[in-house]
């Protein structure tokens, strides 16, 4: 009778914690928790900082249904980050709430309200041409890589965005394939996500399925700190690992949510609908 009750006791949990993140939950003011943790490690400040609306259809089986949000990349010296806006904001709001012992609700339901869309960060490294990514499939992942090499098909049609002429070249990355408007008013080699390896940067790419679209909204100079957070909550895998445990999570979100026994203590196998996705990279 124990494990039938605790056999029922997760599975009800189950269902609440996929009921609660589908809602704009609020917790009253006399709930706590601990503070969250915050370490960050600084690769020193951006120099120049291009702004992104991101458009981008994440569920295969509705591609007219598209997210959209505000990502950042910022060009510093030697490293340049291309992560969401709100993950700055979220970051700024744990930073600010990790000197506590405890928080509250009130804390609480200013963290969940700002909730990151683009998941995928990446930090690019040209001392050693290599790239740091983070992303998510339930938890945090870091996995490391070479920054890839593009072979750009170079055109001579042009048009303007953010008043820079801008050219196109085209390219094939990981299964898709990608038109890019680029400038050389800006010489930097470098784009949104992971892209780059042209003579300008590029502020406007797009694959042919008009899946994902990052256009250059907004420009500006204000020094800002490029840092990666290395909470220990991070797992560090190898970019294999991480998208077998992503395949894995959207297949059967349900297994990530922890771990139910028979009756005869056996562990229980936990199947949850699939969640359809459509990930950037499909090799």
């Amino acid at each position: 009778m124990k494990l039938d009750r605790m056999k029922f006791i997760f599975v009800f949990s189950v269902v609440l914690f996929g009921f609660i993140k589908g809602q704009d939950t609020k917790f009253p003011d006399n709930f706590t928790l601990q503070a969250p943790k915050y370490q960050v490690k600084t690769y020193g400040n951006s120099d120049l900082n291009i702004y992104y609306q991101v458009k981008f259809s994440n569920n295969i089986n509705i591609p007219e249904s598209k997210k959209e949000t505000l990502c950042i990349l910022q060009l510093g010296n030697s490293y340049s980050k291309f992560s969401d806006y709100k993950t700055i904001q979220q970051d700024s709001i744990s930073e600010k709430f990790s000197h506590q012992e405890r928080i509250g609700g009130k804390e609480i339901n200013q963290l969940l309200k700002v909730r990151e869309i683009w998941l995928s960060l990446v930090l690019k490294n040209k001392l050693t041409d290599s790239l740091i990514i983070q992303d998510k499939a339930k938890a945090s992942y870091q996995y490391e890589e070479k920054i890839p090499t593009f072979k750009w098909a170079m055109s001579g049609e042009k048009k303007k965005i953010l008043s820079y002429e801008c050219k196109k070249a085209t390219t094939q990355y990981r299964g898709r394939n990608y038109t890019a408007w680029y400038t050389d008013k800006i010489p930097i080699n470098n784009g949104p996500y992971v892209f780059g390896g042209l003579p300008g940067l590029i502020l406007e790419i797009e694959d042919d399925k008009k899946y994902f679209h990052f256009e250059a909204v907004a420009v500006n100079q204000k020094p800002n700190e490029i840092y990666l957070r290395n909470d220990k909550s991070i797992f560090k895998v190898t970019r294999d690992k991480f998208r077998k445990i992503q395949q894995s999570y959207y297949d059967n979100p349900g297994f990530f949510h922890g771990k139910a026994y028979n009756v005869d203590g056996s562990q229980m196998s936990i199947k949850s609908n699939p969640i359809p996705y459509n990930p950037i990279e499909l090799e």
